[in-house]
């Protein structure tokens, strides 16, 4: 009852002149029926293969791809509904339309092929109309597949390139980060910065404009993604003194530190003009005079920064705040002025931290930040800031869990040296 599998040449084939169609496989262990079927199909013009068994069929297509199988239903060893249930099973398989054949013809017939995973149904003996009419809903199909993964592949370069570009955008972003920790002279900082995505709407920098005065800010812009980094880099260039149309002033050749309200006023005029569509941000935007640890301060929308002294106490600075900036062009900005003290330390941090969850859905919250740093007022300032790191990771639960929102930290200590502390300006 079986016979070899052979696919049909050219040379032996009775098919009219035109493009051959889709590949058909034609699985009956009748060598008769086989026969007719594959004569019919080939004055169609489809390119047709033939197996004796499911089985010889499974090997066949293990080596070689075909569009259509059409397949009896009762045959020795693995019936028709069995070599459709095993090619289906095959996950990394391109889609093959499967037809059933067979004389039965009851509903329960008709929804068991189905079930197993056949597209189609036709009865023996076969109308030479209906097969035709069978294939090209077939062949409909296989080309809709078709189309389908193009369309995916091209999803999928498109994507691949825009990670690419975002990757990019990540990599310049990082660029604009302080490239070293400040501590030669009498300010020292440290920073912390983790994007909730590839790009952050977060950014922060800190610069001495000249020998006295240390300028530094943390920023917020309003929503994530691409659109937030964007607004974030663009302001960051705009607070870069090293930066041709930054918001200091040119004075015979060197840059002019404005006082804090006056830099950020500037700064809100220039992305109003901008139109930056429904972008805002919050900020605090400070400069500590160097030598005295005067600190002016500029809070404009964004969470209360706290000074944390070198005996552990810990000052809230006063409630009051501007509002945010690109808001309205014509806003006003507010100084706050601040005396540090030798060891006192400056902690600003976006609503990323405060507002983190943990497992359970608990935020990190101001408390828990303030006992934080004040339990460890005492310690080296970079232990400090890269244990905390390592605090908010674990409170997460990350890299199980990623960030909500960007995590960004700055803090700035006053640390006079003492020869400079005793002969004040």
């Amino acid at each position: 009852m079986s016979a070899s599998l052979v696919a049909t040449r050219p040379a032996v084939q009775t098919t009219p002149a035109s493009t051959p169609r889709a590949t058909v496989l034609v699985v009956d262990d009748q060598d008769m029926q086989r026969l007719i079927v594959k004569r019919t199909l080939g004055k169609m013009s489809y390119q047709v293969v033939e197996a004796a068994s499911a089985e010889e069929a499974l090997a066949f297509m293990a080596e070689k791809p075909v569009d259509i199988v059409l397949s009896d239903w009762v045959m020795d060893g693995m019936d028709g509904t069995q070599l459709c249930q095993a090619l289906r099973a095959q996950a990394d398989r391109p889609y093959v339309y499967f037809i059933l054949m067979s004389s039965r013809d009851s509903r329960e017939d008709l929804l068991a092929g189905l079930s197993a995973g056949a597209d189609d149904f036709l009865r023996k003996p076969l109308d030479v109309d209906e097969l035709s009419v069978r294939l090209r809903a077939g062949e409909r199909v296989l080309d809709l597949q078709a189309r389908l993964r193009a369309r995916q592949r091209e999803l999928e370069l498109a994507s691949q390139q825009i990670q690419e570009d975002v990757d990019a955008a990540a990599g310049f972003q990082r660029g604009l980060l302080p490239a070293h920790k400040h501590g030669q002279q009498e300010g020292a900082v440290q920073w912390l910065f983790m994007p909730s995505n590839a790009v952050s709407g977060d950014a922060l920098n800190y610069f001495q404009v000249d020998d006295q005065h240390l300028v530094f800010y943390l920023m917020d812009v309003s929503g994530h993604g691409v659109a937030a980094a964007m607004v974030a880099m663009n302001v960051a260039q705009y607070l870069n003194p090293e930066v041709e149309g930054c918001v200091f002033k040119q004075a015979q050749g060197r840059r002019v530190v404005l006082d804090a309200a006056s830099a950020v006023a500037e700064l809100n005029r220039r992305i109003c003009a901008q139109e930056t569509a429904d972008k805002y941000l919050t900020c605090v935007y400070g400069i500590l005079h160097l030598r005295t640890g005067r600190l002016q301060l500029v809070r404009a929308g964004h969470p209360l920064p706290m000074v944390v002294h070198a005996d552990g106490t810990c000052d809230a600075i006063a409630e009051e705040g501007d509002m945010p900036v690109a808001l309205f062009p014509d806003a006003e900005y507010t100084n706050h002025e601040l005396q540090l003290r030798p060891g006192s330390r400056l902690v600003v941090f976006s609503d990323g931290i405060t507002e983190c969850d943990d497992a359970v859905g608990e935020a990190y919250g101001e408390a828990r930040l303030r006992r934080y740093f004040t339990s460890r007022a005492g310690q080296p300032l970079q232990q400090v800031t890269a244990e905390f790191g390592q605090e908010i990771q674990a409170w997460r639960g990350f890299p199980t869990q990623t960030f909500q929102d960007d995590i960004s930290l700055m803090v700035v200590e006053f640390a006079p040296r003492p020869e400079r502390a005793a002969n004040p300006p």
